[in-house]
């Protein structure tokens, strides 16, 4: 029950209500992707989504970035999005695990975790 209340107050935010939510993601795993292959890395990467302000942050060791998002639902799923740099998919219906795709120059980054509420 409880978890149900948890993802209709995401759900409710998420779509334009006033009711303000931290969503804090842990980066898991990460593959780092360049024209010469793939390889699996360690992070200490968190991404925070202020959906009251639709602010993104990841931060890691050497400090937290900060930029604006948009931010889109589509079934089972809100989509964050800095245009250009970043874009997050959370599985919000069940089990709040998340994919990140960060772009840095031409390699990507796949980020793989889980997000949970900070109300």
């Amino acid at each position: 029950m409880k978890k149900l209340l948890s993802i209709t107050a995401l759900l409710f935010c998420m779509c334009g209500y006033a009711y303000a939510e931290i969503i804090y993601c842990k980066v898991e795993s990460v593959f780092v992707c360049s024209s010469t292959g793939c390889k699996q890395t360690k992070s200490e990467t968190f991404i925070n989504l202020d959906t009251e302000r639709n602010i993104y942050q990841r931060g890691d060791s050497k400090g937290i970035d900060t930029y604006n998002m948009n931010t889109y639902k589509s079934g089972n799923f809100i989509t964050a999005e800095v245009p250009g740099i970043a874009s997050l998919k959370i599985d919000v219906a069940d089990t709040m695990n998340f994919v990140e795709i960060v772009q840095l120059g031409l390699t990507t980054y796949n980020n793989f975790g889980k997000c949970k509420l900070n109300t």
